[in-house]
Protein backbone atom coordinates (compact mmCIF):
# COMPACT_ATOMS: atom_id res chain seq x y z
CA UNK A 1 0.00 0.00 0.00
CA UNK A 2 1.13 3.17 -0.74
CA UNK A 3 1.78 5.99 2.04
CA UNK A 4 0.71 9.63 1.11
CA UNK A 5 4.52 10.70 0.97
CA UNK A 6 4.76 8.04 -1.66
CA UNK A 7 2.04 9.04 -3.90
CA UNK A 8 3.54 12.51 -3.52
CA UNK A 9 6.61 11.86 -4.73
CA UNK A 10 5.75 9.29 -7.50
CA UNK A 11 2.81 11.68 -8.99
CA UNK A 12 -0.11 9.01 -8.75
CA UNK A 13 -3.02 11.07 -7.03
CA UNK A 14 24.42 27.43 3.54
CA UNK A 15 23.43 28.75 -0.46
CA UNK A 16 23.16 25.96 -1.93
CA UNK A 17 27.00 26.18 -3.87
CA UNK A 18 26.97 29.87 -3.49
CA UNK A 19 25.98 31.35 -6.83
CA UNK A 20 25.59 28.27 -8.79
CA UNK A 21 22.01 27.40 -6.88
CA UNK A 22 20.34 30.74 -8.14
CA UNK A 23 17.99 30.09 -10.99
CA UNK A 24 18.31 26.66 -9.90
CA UNK A 25 14.97 24.09 -10.07
CA UNK A 26 14.40 20.32 -9.92
CA UNK A 27 10.71 18.61 -10.87
CA UNK A 28 8.94 15.78 -11.39
CA UNK A 29 8.93 15.22 -14.83
CA UNK A 30 4.87 15.23 -15.47
CA UNK A 31 3.91 16.47 -18.78
CA UNK A 32 4.44 15.20 -22.79
CA UNK A 33 6.98 18.69 -23.11
CA UNK A 34 8.75 17.74 -19.58
CA UNK A 35 9.18 13.71 -21.00
CA UNK A 36 10.32 15.21 -24.60
CA UNK A 37 13.52 17.43 -22.57
CA UNK A 38 14.11 14.96 -20.35
CA UNK A 39 14.90 11.97 -22.72
CA UNK A 40 16.26 14.61 -25.29
CA UNK A 41 18.62 14.70 -22.63
CA UNK A 42 19.67 11.54 -22.14
CA UNK A 43 20.19 11.15 -25.41
CA UNK A 44 22.61 13.74 -25.79
CA UNK A 45 24.44 13.05 -23.08
CA UNK A 46 24.87 9.36 -23.61
CA UNK A 47 25.55 9.53 -27.15
CA UNK A 48 28.32 11.96 -26.87
CA UNK A 49 29.95 9.52 -24.27
CA UNK A 50 29.40 6.49 -26.67
CA UNK A 51 27.10 4.66 -24.85
CA UNK A 52 23.94 4.15 -26.92
CA UNK A 53 24.04 4.50 -31.08
CA UNK A 54 22.64 7.44 -33.16
CA UNK A 55 19.28 7.29 -33.74
CA UNK A 56 16.65 9.34 -35.34
CA UNK A 57 14.46 9.53 -32.31
CA UNK A 58 17.24 11.57 -30.63
CA UNK A 59 15.43 10.45 -27.37
CA UNK A 60 16.10 7.83 -24.58
CA UNK A 61 14.42 5.42 -22.21
CA UNK A 62 13.26 2.34 -21.41
CA UNK A 63 10.28 0.39 -19.95
CA UNK A 64 11.08 1.56 -15.81
CA UNK A 65 10.05 5.17 -17.18
CA UNK A 66 6.21 4.27 -17.01
CA UNK A 67 6.87 1.60 -13.88
CA UNK A 68 4.54 2.64 -10.89
CA UNK A 69 7.93 2.57 -8.53
CA UNK A 70 9.86 5.34 -10.63
CA UNK A 71 9.73 9.07 -10.76
CA UNK A 72 12.30 11.38 -13.32
CA UNK A 73 12.87 14.54 -12.42
CA UNK A 74 14.39 17.50 -14.43
CA UNK A 75 16.77 19.71 -13.34
CA UNK A 76 16.77 23.29 -14.75
CA UNK A 77 18.51 26.83 -14.33
CA UNK A 78 16.29 29.68 -15.01
CA UNK A 79 13.39 27.61 -16.78
CA UNK A 80 16.59 26.02 -19.51
CA UNK A 81 17.05 21.99 -18.82
CA UNK A 82 20.38 21.37 -18.00
CA UNK A 83 19.85 17.46 -16.09
CA UNK A 84 17.65 15.13 -15.70
CA UNK A 85 17.98 11.83 -13.43
CA UNK A 86 15.39 8.85 -12.31
CA UNK A 87 14.72 7.87 -8.81
CA UNK A 88 13.19 3.72 -8.29
CA UNK A 89 12.08 2.16 -4.97
CA UNK A 90 11.73 -1.29 -3.84
CA UNK A 91 10.48 -2.26 0.06
CA UNK A 92 9.05 -5.74 1.54
CA UNK A 93 5.99 -4.37 0.79
CA UNK A 94 5.77 -3.23 -2.56
CA UNK A 95 8.20 -5.16 -4.09
CA UNK A 96 8.85 -3.76 -7.50
CA UNK A 97 11.63 -4.43 -10.24
CA UNK A 98 14.77 -1.62 -10.09
CA UNK A 99 16.43 -0.81 -12.85
CA UNK A 100 19.23 -2.59 -11.45
CA UNK A 101 17.75 -5.50 -10.44
CA UNK A 102 17.74 -7.53 -14.11
CA UNK A 103 21.55 -7.35 -13.74
CA UNK A 104 22.61 -7.45 -9.96
CA UNK A 105 19.74 -9.13 -8.49
CA UNK A 106 21.87 -11.49 -6.77
CA UNK A 107 23.76 -9.08 -5.56
CA UNK A 108 21.04 -6.89 -4.51
CA UNK A 109 19.43 -9.88 -2.61
CA UNK A 110 23.10 -11.19 -0.53
CA UNK A 111 24.68 -7.62 0.27
CA UNK A 112 21.26 -5.84 1.07
CA UNK A 113 18.66 -8.02 1.49
CA UNK A 114 14.93 -8.29 -0.04
CA UNK A 115 13.22 -7.05 3.26
CA UNK A 116 14.99 -3.53 3.00
CA UNK A 117 13.42 -0.48 1.26
CA UNK A 118 16.00 0.51 -1.52
CA UNK A 119 16.25 3.10 -3.26
CA UNK A 120 17.59 2.93 -6.87
CA UNK A 121 19.27 6.17 -8.69
CA UNK A 122 20.14 5.86 -12.57
CA UNK A 123 19.99 7.89 -15.89
CA UNK A 124 21.38 10.54 -14.37
CA UNK A 125 22.73 13.08 -16.97
CA UNK A 126 23.68 16.23 -16.95
CA UNK A 127 23.75 17.84 -20.36
CA UNK A 128 26.84 17.94 -22.77
CA UNK A 129 26.53 21.97 -23.17
CA UNK A 130 25.51 23.25 -20.13
CA UNK A 131 27.90 26.15 -18.89
CA UNK A 132 28.76 24.95 -15.51
CA UNK A 133 30.36 22.33 -13.81
CA UNK A 134 28.81 19.36 -14.08
CA UNK A 135 30.36 17.71 -11.09
CA UNK A 136 28.28 20.47 -9.34
CA UNK A 137 25.29 19.89 -11.48
CA UNK A 138 25.64 16.24 -9.90
CA UNK A 139 25.45 16.80 -6.66
CA UNK A 140 22.27 18.93 -7.10
CA UNK A 141 20.52 15.85 -8.89
CA UNK A 142 21.71 13.59 -6.44
CA UNK A 143 19.23 15.43 -3.72
CA UNK A 144 16.20 13.72 -5.93
CA UNK A 145 17.07 10.69 -4.71
CA UNK A 146 17.89 11.82 -1.25
CA UNK A 147 14.48 13.41 -0.72
CA UNK A 148 13.26 10.09 -2.21
CA UNK A 149 15.12 8.32 0.51
CA UNK A 150 14.04 10.68 3.22
CA UNK A 151 10.18 10.15 2.35
CA UNK A 152 10.12 6.28 2.04
CA UNK A 153 12.21 5.75 4.87
CA UNK A 154 14.45 3.65 2.78
CA UNK A 155 17.14 2.01 4.30
CA UNK A 156 19.61 1.90 1.29
CA UNK A 157 20.49 4.26 -1.39
CA UNK A 158 22.57 2.58 -4.98
CA UNK A 159 23.59 2.97 -8.70
CA UNK A 160 25.31 1.33 -10.97
CA UNK A 161 28.38 3.07 -12.11
CA UNK A 162 30.90 2.50 -14.73
CA UNK A 163 34.45 1.61 -13.80
CA UNK A 164 35.94 5.10 -13.67
CA UNK A 165 33.13 6.60 -11.33
CA UNK A 166 33.95 4.15 -8.42
CA UNK A 167 36.59 6.37 -6.42
CA UNK A 168 34.62 9.39 -7.16
CA UNK A 169 31.32 8.04 -5.54
CA UNK A 170 33.59 5.62 -2.91
CA UNK A 171 35.45 9.70 -1.99
CA UNK A 172 32.09 11.83 -2.22
CA UNK A 173 28.92 10.17 -0.81
CA UNK A 174 31.04 6.67 0.80
CA UNK A 175 29.65 4.83 -1.23
CA UNK A 176 30.59 0.95 -0.94
CA UNK A 177 31.58 -1.70 -3.71
CA UNK A 178 28.30 -4.76 -4.34
CA UNK A 179 29.30 -6.37 -7.45
CA UNK A 180 31.87 -6.97 -10.20
CA UNK A 181 31.57 -4.96 -13.33
CA UNK A 182 28.56 -6.57 -15.48
CA UNK A 183 27.31 -5.41 -18.70
CA UNK A 184 24.23 -3.74 -18.20
CA UNK A 185 21.16 -3.61 -20.88
CA UNK A 186 21.38 -0.78 -23.55
CA UNK A 187 24.43 0.69 -22.78
CA UNK A 188 28.21 -0.16 -24.27
CA UNK A 189 30.24 0.03 -21.11
CA UNK A 190 30.16 -2.38 -18.16
CA UNK A 191 28.62 -1.10 -14.60
CA UNK A 192 29.46 -1.75 -11.35
CA UNK A 193 27.05 -1.62 -8.30
CA UNK A 194 27.31 0.95 -5.22
CA UNK A 195 25.47 1.72 -2.28
CA UNK A 196 25.20 3.08 1.05
CA UNK A 197 23.28 3.00 3.91
CA UNK A 198 21.03 5.59 3.90
CA UNK A 199 19.95 6.48 7.47
CA UNK A 200 24.03 6.22 8.31
CA UNK A 201 25.25 7.95 5.89
CA UNK A 202 23.52 10.61 4.85
CA UNK A 203 24.36 12.95 7.93
CA UNK A 204 27.89 12.63 6.77
CA UNK A 205 26.99 13.24 3.10
CA UNK A 206 24.76 16.25 3.75
CA UNK A 207 27.69 18.21 5.83
CA UNK A 208 30.03 17.44 3.17
CA UNK A 209 27.87 18.41 0.35
CA UNK A 210 24.96 21.17 1.57
CA UNK A 211 23.15 21.03 -1.88
CA UNK A 212 22.07 17.87 -1.35
CA UNK A 213 21.02 17.75 2.44
CA UNK A 214 17.07 17.25 3.01
CA UNK A 215 14.93 18.73 5.01
CA UNK A 216 11.08 18.45 6.16
CA UNK A 217 10.20 21.71 4.52
CA UNK A 218 11.67 20.00 1.51
CA UNK A 219 9.42 17.07 1.48
CA UNK A 220 6.55 18.84 2.27
CA UNK A 221 7.26 21.16 -0.70
CA UNK A 222 7.66 18.56 -2.76
CA UNK A 223 4.40 17.21 -1.59
CA UNK A 224 2.27 19.95 -2.45
CA UNK A 225 3.94 21.06 -5.87
CA UNK A 226 6.36 18.27 -7.15
CA UNK A 227 9.15 20.63 -7.02
CA UNK A 228 12.46 20.60 -5.42
CA UNK A 229 13.99 24.42 -4.48
CA UNK A 230 17.73 24.95 -3.05
CA UNK A 231 16.79 27.03 -0.61
CA UNK A 232 19.91 29.08 1.40
CA UNK A 233 17.57 29.39 4.36
CA UNK A 234 17.64 25.22 5.22
CA UNK A 235 19.77 24.16 6.89
CA UNK A 236 20.54 20.41 6.95
CA UNK A 237 19.22 17.30 7.52
CA UNK A 238 16.20 17.02 9.79
CA UNK A 239 15.97 15.98 13.38
CA UNK A 240 14.59 12.34 12.37
CA UNK A 241 17.33 11.69 9.80
CA UNK A 242 19.81 13.06 12.02
CA UNK A 243 19.06 10.04 14.76
CA UNK A 244 19.90 7.95 12.96
CA UNK A 245 35.52 12.53 -12.73
CA UNK A 246 32.12 11.32 -13.79
CA UNK A 247 31.64 14.09 -16.31
CA UNK A 248 28.05 14.31 -18.35
CA UNK A 249 27.27 10.78 -17.35
CA UNK A 250 26.53 9.59 -13.94
CA UNK A 251 25.73 7.06 -12.21
CA UNK A 252 23.53 5.78 -15.55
Amino acid sequence: MKTSRTTALLGNGSPAESAFARGLEMRRVATRAEWSQARSLRYEALRQRGEIEPSDETGYGDKHDAALNSVTFLLSRNDMPLGSTRSSVSSANRRWLLPASETFEREIQSSIGLESTIVEASLMVVHPDATLDPKSALFHLFKAHMLHCAMENADWLVVAVRDSQIGFYRRMFNMEILSGAEKYPGMASARVLMGFEYRQQAPVVFKRIPAMAVTEADERDFAASGVITFDARRGATSTRRSETPPYLVAGD
